[in-house]
């Protein structure tokens, strides 16, 4: 009877733990199914991110660590429960309760900037984005951890002076809670620091402020959920848990997408049509062509190692540059053995040679990559068409990850004093290492034993550069003429260079990153092209302008030269080099800017393509049927990509009648020239900065008609008059009247229809903003120019002019 009544008893016991027991395997229960909820939710981002799959596998991994250790504390509490009475049973079910809530809202936590940190880290170390995604996720790491232990001795500190906060531990530890605030702080802090580089700051922050919130929702409610005994409070934290879930999610989602459309209306001019070019210039040719590299044979890169096909010497740059510390170790070079590297596609046929040389450069770029390959779809064009081409390799120059650059190197010395001499000495190296590479091909020229001897047309150089290579190429030109550096002259000395380089092609290029003596850098008499991107997030304007506007042409010289530029809707920065892409900024940060406006990578290629064919061919090889892509771009609309365009074109030949650099206003540039302004409001000088130039800016005063006209004293001859212009974002007319006069008083009529100021939403956060461009026009002249006028019959009309110009 006693041994029944034990067993009954024993049986109660079992069924009172066991019942009391049920409410911690619910509590798993629901562990797991959050976890197996956000092993749903990060799948499906990272499918969308296209992460790599070792970045998927771990936050698998790290998900199902959580779930199988919360079953481990499950069965540990199942074993104990049959061991120990129900008091001790009751105060260990807390005890190892407190360990799960802990260890799953930590687990979640961590798992939630595991995808944070996957989407918006900043680093780029050039080793794929697994490496890149460790590396943040341990600097976040660490910085959450400071930031958490700070706050863990804020609330110890709180407790001890202000007891009623000890409520905070009858939810969750203080290690918990600081782990939360510490999170909470670490991404709205990164947050504002990634808007600020987009020039979004407050609206970042915000977005900051609402993921780091729904975070901690999402995380809390889950905790909470799991802690608490009453259901009215775990649906409750449930449901928070799920809003927290949402919004993190929309915001991830947020940074995720591409971005959204925007409408783009393409308006072409239809009057006085130019001719139409007979065929795209950037067919391939007939030469059938071959492909080497080059380098110094030591580089740890194998196609400038083991596998370089010719063997070059180093140079030494150590009194003009550093290289960061990190470029040291990971080229294994410093500046004093800086190596000539470089890829070449040459036409294979010797009995056409010599050939044009065509050098082509990158910019700045993480240096891990190899900027030089993304020129390929140009270099075999070129090659095909009889040029040889050659991209060099100047990655090692390039900003390190981390964001350490080149600095000076002896020149430092002086910078003490307060004496400046340019911006950035890495220009300097970069143009050097181009004159170099012209060097070793003048060599290879006259080496009989060389593959190359005498087929290299060293009277006929082109040189192309993108970004800082954009503004590279216009230094090496102006250097290649000097005999000693103007800001170091006992640094190097430049005379052995004076080669014949003719033509000038830049993409996106800088300006003002070499300002030598203080100054923007001035060169003459050369053929220029640039082009630029009006989507381009790296560089916002058409900065290269600056460089076209210092290009000076000498009056009555021989020799033919020109200036143009062409700026192109819908193109951005990186998508001229293949390796680049279509984000323009570093990672995180891209993830900022609206993509979705742009034009396909192919057809932005392709555009160059066309204008660095019509270029080379014009300049090296004489082939004048292209000059007329340059001279308006609609000559060659049925070859190139629907979108807007705005081109301008100067040359050596012309005749400057007024270019707006005057303090007289009532005066022009050509001698005996007189302005007469009638009902207008505004009328005369303002400085575009963009083009560092002063234009004309013309606005009628309201509903009266405003004249502008000039007046030469002696009528001067030509074929046509031409002149640039374009509408402010204030200017809603798309018209007005030009009239040409001639010496015989008599005047043709013209209508010129002018493009609205073209915008762009290049970041997701930003406004819409407006371009300042100016398209050139061009009028026939029938007889001796006399002297011009602008008639603008409606009130709301803005008008830029610059450059009005006889063409001979």
């Amino acid at each position: 009877m006693l041994n029944k009544l034990i067993e009954v008893n024993i049986d109660d016991d079992e069924r009172t733990a066991r019942k009391k027991l049920s409410p911690m395997i619910k509590n798993i229960l629901w562990v797991g199914i959050c976890c197996l909820t956000l092993v749903l939710m990060i799948t499906v981002l990272a499918i969308m991110r296209k992460l790599t799959l070792q970045l998927l596998l771990l936050i698998i991994i790290s998900t199902v660590a959580i779930f199988c250790a919360t079953s481990i504390f499950s069965v540990q509490l199942w074993q104990r429960s049959k061991k120990r009475n129900m008091e001790s049973l009751k105060s260990n079910k807390k005890s190892v309760l407190d360990n799960i809530v802990n260890l799953t809202s930590t687990g979640l936590t961590v798992l939630t900037l595991l995808l944070s940190a996957s989407v918006m880290s900043p680093l780029d170390l050039g080793y794929g984005s697994f490496a890149n995604f460790v590396v943040f996720l341990i600097y976040m790491s660490t910085v959450i951890w400071i930031i958490s232990f700070v706050m863990y001795i804020l609330i110890i500190t709180i407790v001890f002076f202000w007891k009623k906060s000890s409520s905070i531990h009858q939810q969750l530890s203080y290690g918990t809670v600081s782990f939360f605030v510490g999170s909470f702080l670490t991404c709205a802090l990164f947050m504002l620091t990634v808007a600020m580089r987009t020039g979004s700051g407050p609206v970042g922050f915000g977005l900051g402020l609402a993921l780091a919130l729904s975070h901690v929702i999402f995380i809390g409610g889950i905790a909470a959920a799991i802690f608490y005994d009453t259901k009215r409070l775990k649906i409750l934290f449930a449901a928070l848990a799920i809003i927290g879930c949402v919004v993190v999610s929309l915001i991830l989602w947020y940074y995720l997408n591409d971005g959204y459309a925007t409408k783009i209306n393409v308006i072409t001019p239809t009057e006085r049509f130019p001719h139409n070019l007979t065929h795209d210039p950037s067919l391939n040719g007939n030469y059938s062509y071959g492909f080497l590299t080059y380098g110094s044979g030591m580089d740890n890169r194998i196609d400038y190692g083991s596998k370089a096909s010719i063997i070059t010497p180093t140079i030494d740059l150590s009194s003009i540059i550093t290289l960061s510390t990190f470029n040291k170790q990971n080229f294994q070079f410093d500046e004093s053995t800086l190596p000539l590297n470089g890829r070449i596609w040459y036409p294979a046929n010797t009995s056409s040679g010599p050939y044009p040389i065509v050098l082509m450069v990158h910019g700045n770029h993480m240096s891990t990559g190899s900027s030089e390959n993304g020129y390929e779809y140009l270099s075999t064009m070129l090659a095909s068409q009889g040029f040889f081409t050659v991209s060099v390799d100047q990655n090692f120059l390039n900003l390190a990850p981390f964001y350490s650059s080149t600095e000076y190197g002896q020149m430092s010395k002086i910078k003490k004093y307060d004496v400046s001499f340019s911006r950035r000495p890495e220009f300097i190296a970069r143009a050097l290492i181009l004159l170099e590479t012209l060097k070793q091909l003048r060599l290879w020229n006259t080496q009989e034993k060389n593959q190359f001897y005498n087929q290299l047309d060293l009277s006929n150089i082109g040189l192309m550069g993108h970004s800082r290579g954009g503004e590279t190429i216009a230094i090496a030109y102006v250097l290649n003429k000097l005999k000693f550096l103007p800001d170091y002259p006992g640094s190097i000395s430049l005379s052995n260079y004076n080669f014949e380089i003719k033509a000038l092609f830049s993409i996106s290029g800088t300006d003002d990153g070499y300002t030598p003596l203080g100054y923007s850098l001035e060169s003459h008499d050369v053929t220029m092209f640039g082009i630029h991107g009006i989507y381009d997030a790296d560089l916002l304007s058409f900065s290269f302008q600056g460089k076209l506007k210092s290009l000076r042409f000498t009056s009555n010289s021989s020799i033919y030269n020109f200036k143009a530029s062409l700026y192109v809707h819908q193109a951005n920065h990186g998508q001229f080099n293949t390796k680049w892409g279509r984000y323009d900024l570093i990672p995180g940060v891209n993830q900022f800017i609206n993509v979705r406006p742009l034009m396909k990578a192919e057809e932005q290629q392709h555009i160059c393509k066309m204008y660095m064919a019509a270029l080379m061919n014009i300049v090296l090889k004489n082939q004048t049927q292209y000059c007329i892509l340059f001279e308006d771009y609609r000559s060659g609309l049925r070859y190139l990509p629907h979108t807007n365009y705005i081109s301008t074109f100067q040359d050596s030949k012309e005749i400057i009648i007024a270019d707006f650099e005057n303090y007289d206003v009532t005066i022009g540039t050509i001698a005996g020239s007189k302005i007469n302004a009638t009902n207008l409001l505004l009328w005369g000088s303002v400085y575009v900065e963009v083009y560092r130039s002063a234009m004309l800016i013309l606005q009628p005063m309201k509903d009266l008609i405003g004249k502008y006209a000039i007046n030469l004293q002696n009528p001067v001859n030509g074929s046509s008059v031409r002149f640039m212009i374009g509408r402010t974002p204030e200017g809603l007319v798309n018209n007005l009247t030009v009239l040409l006069w001639y010496e015989n008083e008599t005047f043709d009529s013209h209508v010129v229809h002018v493009l609205p100021a073209l915008s762009k939403h290049t970041y997701k956060l930003g406004s819409t903003e407006y371009v300042t461009a100016v398209q050139t026009v061009s009028f026939p002249l029938t007889s001796a120019f006399a002297g011009l006028e602008f008639v603008i019959n409606e009130t709301n009309a803005q008008f830029l002019i610059d450059n009005i110009v006889i063409a001979r």
